[in-house]
Order: structure tokens, then C-alpha cells, then sequence
């Protein structure tokens, strides 16, 4: 999973991210899978996304969120010019809350199709990183 998180200098990198997967019964009658442990959210919301608005200025994330990419194609830039590329059934957490934030760049004339899922203000990712963004500065 890729995660996008405000650092030390209130700047946006990308981390890479494995979610630790367990084999555990899920339900019953089925075969135990790999599963990650559960994730406390506070919504979902399915957001249908023009081209248009893909490709607008740098903004912080307006929550501690995971956003799921259900169609489509994005580019997405942080602080220090990294750009990468995201396709159908890619998973970020953004964390970017503060600071300068990131930018989208639409990648063709196509809707994106996302669904946002906002965690509670305890839910951790455990990714090495300098610190975090306290300071109000953009």
C-alpha cells in the first residue's frame, strides 16, 4: 500500500507500506484466508471524480483516510516532485493533513471512481519515517 503522510518539515512523501496478512477463519463454512487484522473506519463514501477537478492545485488530505481507486487511472505528486502512478485496485493512506498536501494529475479524459474510508484519530500505520508534521506551516 502506498501511504502519503505529512513528515517533520510539514512535507508530503510516499512510503510503501505492507499490511500484515494472517490465515484466520473468516467466516464460517470457508476455508481460513489471508486476511489483515481489522481496521476501525468511520464512513465510507463512493465519490465519482471528472478529469477536470483530477488535475487541480496541491491540497492537504481533509482526513486521515484510506482512499480505494475503484476505476481509473491517477498521477499523483508530492512535495518533492515524486509523481506515481495509480490504477484500478490500488489502495493509498493518506495522512498528509497538514502542510502543502499533494497534487492529482488526471492521466486520460476518463472519471475516476474512489472510495474514501476515514479511520479514528488512533488508528496507526507503522512505516519509518523522521517524524511527524507539527507545526501549522504550509
Amino acid at each position: 500500500m502506498t501511504h502519503i503522510f505529512a513528515d517533520a518539515r510539514c512535507e508530503s512523501p510516499f512510503a510503501n507500506v505492507e499490511i500484515p496478512l494472517t490465515l484466520i477463519p473468516v467466516a464460517a463454512h470457508l476455508p481460513p484466508m489471508r486476511a489483515s487484522p481489522s481496521i476501525a473506519s468511520i464512513h465510507t463514501q463512493f465519490v465519482v471524480v471528472p478529469p477536470a477537478v483530477t488535475a487541480h492545485d496541491w491540497h492537504p488530505a481533509p482526513a486521515r483516510q484510506f482512499v480505494l481507486l475503484l476505476k481509473g487511472e491517477l498521477e499523483v505528486e508530492v512535495s518533492d516532485g515524486e509523481r506515481r502512478a495509480f490504477t484500478q485496485g490500488a489502495i493509498v493512506f493518506l495522512e498528509d493533513t497538514k502542510g502543502r498536501g499533494h497534487k492529482g494529475h488526471a492521466v486520460n479524459d476518463d472519471e475516476l471512481i474512489l472510495a474514501f474510508i476515514p479511520v479514528p484519530d488512533g488508528t496507526t500505520i507503522k512505516t519509518l519515517r523522521d517524524g511527524e508534521c507539527r507545526s501549522g506551516a504550509p
